[in-house]
């Protein structure tokens, strides 16, 4: 049983992709000295923007505090879903003082969730029953039910991001990946970091040590 349990996590645990990147063959990415990160669309939007925030300062980005971007976007009544709009993101460049802005979408947010495995024997899963949601793996057997243990899935996240220069509108860069991690966070942490490296061979802006 244990056996069985070990190969249904090792599976989870993969990731699904790296990173798929698309880049604008005629950007400049060495104007951009400076950005901001905006509210991503989609459940947990507020959350993947913070991880991508952290991981550009992770890889020496200087990027604007997201209270500063939320108050002058309050103040000027604008929304996340105008930022391509080149008249908007002009705009939010000279209020903030960035080249560029990162905008995107949490296409799919599944947490954890903790199922009920069991076996009529000790080489054949033979039921899987959904229980309760969870964030860890956990692994063992369950008091008083013979060949069942407990086991936590993995979460599920997609990201789409991308990099817009404030003052045509034009995206920049352009970037989508799915990850499992035992937790959302974790998860979207794994995602926000890969696109990051991405941009380290061609943004001279990002200078974090190796």
């Amino acid at each position: 049983m244990k056996r069985i349990t070990l190969l249904l996590v090792f599976s989870l645990l993969a990731a699904c992709a790296t990173p798929q990147i698309a880049i604008n063959p005629r950007a400049d990415f060495s104007t951009v000295k400076r950005v901001a990160v905006l509210p991503f669309g989609g459940m947990k939007g507020e959350l993947a923007a913070d991880m991508l925030t952290q991981s550009l300062l992770a890889h020496g980005a200087d990027v604007v505090e997201r209270q500063r971007l939320s108050s002058v976007m309050q103040e000027q009544s604008l929304s996340s879903s105008s930022a391509f709009d080149p008249a908007t993101a002009k705009q939010l460049g000279k209020l903030l003082g960035v080249d560029a802005l990162f905008v995107g979408t949490v296409a799919e947010s599944t947490p954890a969730s903790t199922y009920l495995v069991s076996s009529s024997n000790e080489s054949l899963v033979t039921n899987i029953a959904n229980i309760s949601g969870g964030n860890v793996y956990t692994e063992g057997s369950v008091l008083g039910l013979p060949n069942t243990q407990l086991l936590s899935t993995t979460a599920n996240v997609s990201l789409v991001s991308r990099m817009v220069d404030v003052e045509t509108g034009s995206i920049l860069w352009s970037a989508s990946m799915t990850y499992e991690g035992f937790d959302i966070s974790s998860a979207m942490a794994a995602i926000t970091d890969s696109f990051i490296r991405s941009l380290d061979p061609i943004w001279p802006s990002l200078s974090r040590a190796q």
